[in-house]
């Protein structure tokens, strides 16, 4: 039987030039990569966005007194209004539940 006899191997020693590129490469593929997202993202949003608008919505006021709940009531009877509530949040960018008299809302 024959055994191989052990093989030294040196590292790889980058010059001062070579960390440069290195470094350089990297950064410039970690910039690429986070535009690209960044890009990819807002340009998903906006059109998300313009589909939204696009269905049929209209405007309604805000009435004293009134919550999502009872406009989402109001306008589409027929459907859960928690399925309401979301359309109407997203439709107006709404984060919170709250909303006031004179508000002017997009509602589907």
């Amino acid at each position: 039987m024959t055994t191989l006899a052990p093989v030294a191997v040196s590292p790889i020693k980058l010059t001062r030039r070579g960390r440069l590129v290195l470094s350089t490469l990297s950064f410039a593929t970690m910039l690429a990569i986070s535009l690209v997202s960044l890009f990819g993202i807002a340009t998903s949003s906006a059109n998300a966005s313009n589909e939204t608008t696009n269905s049929t919505t209209t405007q309604i006021v805000v009435a004293p007194g009134e919550t999502l709940w009872t406009i989402a009531a109001r306008v589409n009877p027929e459907i859960d209004p928690r399925a309401v509530i979301d359309q109407i949040m997203d439709l107006n960018v709404i984060n919170g539940s709250n909303v006031y008299a004179g508000q002017v809302l997009l509602v589907p």
